[in-house]
Parts: structure tokens; C-alpha cells; sequence
């Protein structure tokens, strides 16, 4: 789907935003751009409207975290290449490593709606577990802001996911760094193991300080 690019006056220095992919769209030698920077425009070719009924499993991967940070969507066991259009909310690959970041940091997600368009607001990247007064609407691109300062995210609007529980391990992720996130079942796993740690060169972190920090710029 081609870029649609709206100039937005007085935005608090955010200029250009495009309507299709819920991304800002950067000037180039002063000229007004034509393309945003959304990374995934291609998944955006393929919008399937879903019931929340239909919806059984979600499970996101990161095939390695040491390469990229390239995800995977499966939904109801089967892998997910497009965007999801749930009643009048669009779901896009950010959206989940968001809730994932959020459910890991243990954040109380709050439902937050744009004054100016009446999107609901998903918080990704950094913004998913740094609580703020101030949001960019991913729908209309102006700011807005709340009394309390919250994080929010649209597919919690329509699920209770569980918590995430991490059992007392340590993995190295020297050679590989896979990531699995069950959202149904709360579980993640690092190389397949359910880990508090993660080790790097012989040195131990904790692994919501290293997701944090490696997906903090997914928005």
C-alpha cells in the first residue's frame, strides 16, 4: 500500500506523518517527502479483518536478536504475514514486541484515546515501558496529552493476556539470540529456555534489561 502523507501544523516539531503505515515521514533537502519510515511497508499489502472470537494463540518470534530484529508473527499456529485489522484497531509488527516489552516490565496498560481522530493509542519500542503524559496518536500523528502518565496497547483492549513468568535461569546467547513470546500463555523463552538471565561474553544480564535495550527504537 503506497504511503499516504499528511503535513501536520504545529505538531511539537513532528511535521509529516503517513496515514497507511502509522509511521513519520522525514523532509529531505527541504523537500516535502513522499515516503514515510515505516520498515514493514510491504506487510501492509496484506490486511486480514479478524474476529476476536477466531483468535485462539498469538506467539511472536524473533528468530535472532544478534542479527536483527526481524519478527515473526503465528497466529492460531499459523504464521501471520500481513496486518491485523481487529474491529476498528489495525495491528501492525510493532504492535506486539510492544505488549510484549509492556507485560515484561510488568505495565498496567491503560486504554488512552486521541482527542483529535478517537484512535485508541499503542505504545511501542522505549514508549512500552516508560510511562509518559505525552502521546504520538499512530493513526492521526498529532501529540496529545493525559492527566497520569500511561502506557497503552490496543490488543489489550480486546484480551487479558497474563503475565510473563520467568523461571531462575541463565542462557548464553553468544551464538544465537532466539526469542518466543506466547501471548496466550504468558510464556517466553530465550533459545527455548524460560530464563531470568541472559549471558553476553560471560557476563550476565537481566533479560528484561536486554529486551528492553534491543528493541528500544521498535516504534
Amino acid at each position: 500500500m503506497r504511503c499516504n502523507i499528511r503535513y501536520i501544523e504545529d505538531n511539537d516539531g513532528l511535521d509529516y506523518w503517513c496515514l497507511t503505515h502509522k509511521a513519520k515521514a522525514n523532509v529531505i533537502d527541504g523537500q516535502r517527502p513522499s515516503c514515510c519510515d515505516c520498515k514493514y511497508k510491504e506487510r501492509y499489502k496484506n490486511i486480514v479483518e479478524m474476529e476476536i472470537e477466531d483468535i485462539e494463540n498469538i506467539k511472536i518470534i524473533y528468530p535472532n536478536l544478534n542479527k536483527n530484529n526481524n519478527v515473526k508473527i503465528y497466529i492460531n499456529g499459523q504464521e501471520f504475514n500481513g496486518i491485523m485489522k481487529l474491529e476498528s484497531s489495525i495491528i501492525d509488527l510493532k504492535d506486539y514486541g510492544g505488549l510484549m516489552l509492556s507485560k515484561l516490565n510488568n505495565i498496567e496498560l491503560k486504554a488512552s484515546k486521541c482527542p483529535y481522530c478517537g484512535g485508541m493509542h499503542t505504545d511501542n519500542g522505549m514508549f512500552a515501558y516508560k510511562p509518559h503524559s505525552e502521546h504520538l496518536c499512530i493513526y492521526c500523528g498529532h501529540f496529545y496529552k493525559v492527566e497520569e502518565a500511561n502506557i497503552g496497547n490496543e490488543l489489550a483492549l480486546y484480551f487479558d493476556f497474563p503475565n510473563i513468568d520467568l523461571e531462575e535461569n541463565a542462557v548464553s546467547i553468544d551464538e544465537k539470540c532466539e526469542v518466543i513470546y506466547d501471548l496466550f500463555t504468558g510464556d517466553l523463552f530465550v533459545n527455548n529456555i524460560s530464563c531470568q538471565k541472559v549471558q553476553v561474553n560471560n557476563k550476565e544480564i537481566d533479560v528484561v534489561t536486554f529486551l528492553n535495550e534491543v528493541l528500544k527504537n521498535e516504534y
